[in-house]
């Protein structure tokens, strides 16, 4: 018995391993950097729900319209429940590119820029920086001027390209047009901070407070900018206002244990 369902595990492997080589043509597809990682996956066994995987694959293969952009999406979850945010966010590309929708590619931006903190090897990198940035571009296509689509698409270009004025420059215009936006103003506060440009990243998480004085991430990214220039002062003020409005016990703990720490610096 113990054979028969070791034997029945592999066999699963071997058809989903064909499935994703040659699908329905005699002709294998250009494999991409997904394709290799996914395969060897796969060729491991050790997916909790690697049969759930297989079936799905097989279905996505028959399947056309609505279902067949239900399957990407189960595939997708079905990737990321098991660890994997670089598979589960290109099969949402692949649902873009069969489904071509604005809402589609700026999901599947999404997804594959955060998987960029979920595989530090150099080829994925690339291969995600990529195809983030193909799925932002997109959706910029399907809605010219998009707020939203442009920050995204800046996002990528400052972190994960080597034209990161580019990005600082579309986001910049973004603000130009809408000196409050949240998203905007939040990434160039970001990027102010990794240039060590304090000053600038107080005024950009300020503004974004002017608008919500409840976004706790900012209020955060205000203290430690205030932190850069040295006035802690002024950064336990920021904290100690995080505890006012953070309901979650732990965080009100793990803040005040911040702001004892400062105090005795």
């Amino acid at each position: 018995m113990k054979w028969n369902k070791q034997f029945s595990t592999v066999l699963v492997g071997l058809i989903l391993v064909a499935v994703l080589y040659f699908g329905l043509s005699n002709k294998p597809p250009k494999k991409t950097a997904f394709d290799t990682l996914r395969e060897s996956l796969i060729d491991t066994l050790a997916l909790p729900n690697l049969e759930k995987i297989i079936a799905l694959e097989a279905e996505l293969q028959k399947a056309k319209g609505p279902e067949k952009e239900s399957k990407y999406e189960a595939l997708s979850h079905q990737w990321e429940h098991a660890g994997y945010l670089t598979i589960a966010g290109d099969y949402l590309r692949q649902k873009a590119n069969a489904f071509p929708t604005y809402e589609n590619y700026m999901e599947a931006g999404q997804i594959l820029f955060n998987a960029l903190s979920t595989d530090t090897t150099e080829n994925m990198q690339v291969n995600l920086v990529y195809s983030s940035r193909y799925c932002y571009e997109k959706a910029i296509e399907l809605k010219p001027g998009d707020a939203d689509a442009q920050i995204g698409l800046a996002t990528v270009l400052v972190q994960g390209t080597n034209e990161p004025m580019k990005g600082i420059v579309m986001l910049r215009e973004v603000v130009a047009k809408d000196p409050l936006n949240i998203n905007a103003n939040i990434e160039l506060g970001r990027f102010s901070m990794m240039s060590g440009q304090y000053d600038k990243a107080i005024e950009r998480f300020n503004a974004v407070l002017q608008k919500d004085s409840l976004h706790l991430q900012s209020r955060y990214f205000l203290a430690e900018g205030y932190l850069g220039l040295s006035d802690t002062t002024a950064a336990i003020d920021q904290l100690e206002k995080i505890i006012e409005i953070e309901k979650d016990s732990t965080v009100q703990n793990r803040i005040q244990l911040y702001i004892n720490y400062l105090k005795k610096l």
